[in-house]
């Protein structure tokens, strides 16, 4: 599953309802990724749609909170 800016966020709480707010990917606060990337060390994971999603927007996601470090 390819997750695109429209896709909603498919879990955690920005995903469905009722546990999370029903967010589209494009709506989730970039701090939220950046710890899903390091604390829950989502990058290494190659089969995540999430991790997927940030690796392809990470140049988008830098530009909105460029304070974070993302390595």
């Amino acid at each position: 599953m390819k997750l695109e800016d429209t896709s909603p966020m498919p879990w955690g709480k920005y995903g469905p309802k009722p546990r999370g707010d029903g967010r589209l990917m494009a709506d989730v606060p970039v701090n939220y990724f950046h710890w899903l990337w390091t604390e829950k060390n989502k990058k290494q994971d190659q089969s995540c749609p999430v991790a997927d999603y940030i690796r392809r927007n990470l140049n988008v996601l830098l530009l909105e909170n460029d304070d974070l470090i993302w390595d």
